[in-house]
């Protein structure tokens, strides 16, 4: 029986720790989306009041993923169209 318990892991792809992998790293996203959607939209707001931005107008914005611990430094960018 365990050997098709791990054929069928084998089989899907993903191993018990890839799905642990997985669950902690979705955790974590659902975590920073959510502040990272307030802080963008508080500081849209923001320089719309400002003057510095208006409808219809397009922001390159990046946002950064560190881990001293994994070695990682990563920012990815895309725009926000108003």
């Amino acid at each position: 029986m365990q050997n098709s318990a791990l054929q069928k892991q084998v089989a899907s792809g993903a191993s018990a720790q890839d799905r642990v992998i997985e669950a902690a790293v979705r955790q974590f996203m659902r975590t920073i989306d959510h502040a990272a959607r307030r802080e963008l939209e508080k500081h849209i707001r923001k320089a719309i009041a400002d003057g510095r931005v208006k409808p219809g107008d397009s922001l390159t914005t990046g946002m950064g993923v560190t881990s001293r611990a994994l070695d990682l430094d990563v920012t990815v960018y895309g725009k926000i169209e108003l």
